[in-house]
């Protein structure tokens, strides 16, 4: 299965196991930051969580595991109202803090799209759009996690009030994922895109 469509140059390897951050203020209201090094397999379900706690939103972002088991990702930042400066944040400490506290909110999607298999390709791949808000990545891979399931590489985006995440799942040994398990996905994934339907239907005029 092809790697999700990105520009690599822009994102080089992990040069080292040992896991580090590094923090950028790019402009007023956004910050970069990098993570690298050998993490957990729910490093990123902690990350995300965490940033949602602290009133920090991801807007987009690229992560990607090598064939050794280290990681290197990207994240573009945005700070809520009364959030602290990422700065100040010991970053590295939410994604190595194992599986974060609380699920954030039920997720929600407007759709979906889920491919490959065991007799397929390496990995599953997913692809997901929902209406955006704080924790909404958090929630997926708790969600994601629930199945042990682990991205090994994904690729975030928002743009006008939606998210556009798509990732290529293993399970959390690094294994394709089972029917079995494919199966219990889509059927959690079919449930969060009913929940927005049932949402839009309750919001529309009799």
């Amino acid at each position: 299965m092809p790697a999700l469509d990105h520009r690599p140059e822009l994102l080089p390897f992990a040069v080292g196991d040992n896991p580090g951050f590094a923090v950028t203020h790019l402009t007023r209201a956004h910050w970069s930051v990098r993570v690298w090094g050998r993490l957990g397999p729910y490093w990123a379900d902690a990350f995300s969580l965490g940033l949602a706690r602290a009133r920090i939103s991801i807007r987009r972002g690229f992560a990607r595991q090598d064939g050794e088991g280290r990681w290197i990702a990207d994240f573009l930042l945005a700070p809520g109202q009364d959030a602290p400066d990422p700065s100040s944040l010991d970053l590295l400490a939410l994604a190595l803090g194992g599986s974060a506290a609380g699920d954030g909110d039920p997720i929600v999607l407007s759709d979906y799209a889920l491919d490959g298999g065991p007799d397929v390709g390496p990995s599953l791949y997913l692809e997901v759009r929902g209406p955006d808000r704080l924790g909404f990545l958090g929630s997926l891979l708790r969600a994601l996690a629930r199945l042990e399931l682990s991205p090994r590489e994904m690729l975030i985006s928002t743009s006008d009030g939606e998210a556009h995440d798509r990732f290529l799942l293993k399970t959390v040994t690094g294994a394709v994922p089972s029917e079995v398990t494919r199966r219990l996905l889509q059927a959690s994934l079919n449930a969060a895109v009913r929940s927005r339907r049932d949402v839009a239907a309750a919001a529309s005029p009799a």
